[in-house]
């Protein structure tokens, strides 16, 4: 595996070695920190769609009421296995 030098000042250093657990590299830090703000990244994107049918109220009610019924139906065919 191939390997990089990077440079850091004391300030970033110091938080990286406070956020480093026992056992834990900086290589596996920094990716346990990326990985962390990838999953970040991705619940961001349905904090998005908050409030996007407040317009259309109506349309909505339509849709979760479509999704319970989904639910339900295979709700129901499970306990008939």
């Amino acid at each position: 595996m191939t390997q990089k030098t990077i440079s850091l000042n004391e300030k970033a250093y110091k938080k990286m070695k406070k956020l480093k657990k026992k056992g834990e590299s900086y290589s596996d830090l920094v990716l346990r920190l990326c990985d962390a703000q990838e999953q970040s990244d991705e619940e961001d994107i349905l904090l998005k769609l908050i409030g996007s049918f407040k317009e259309d109220a109506d349309y909505w009610e339509k849709v979760e009421t479509q999704i319970q019924r989904s639910r339900n139906a295979h709700l129901t065919s499970e306990e008939g296995e």
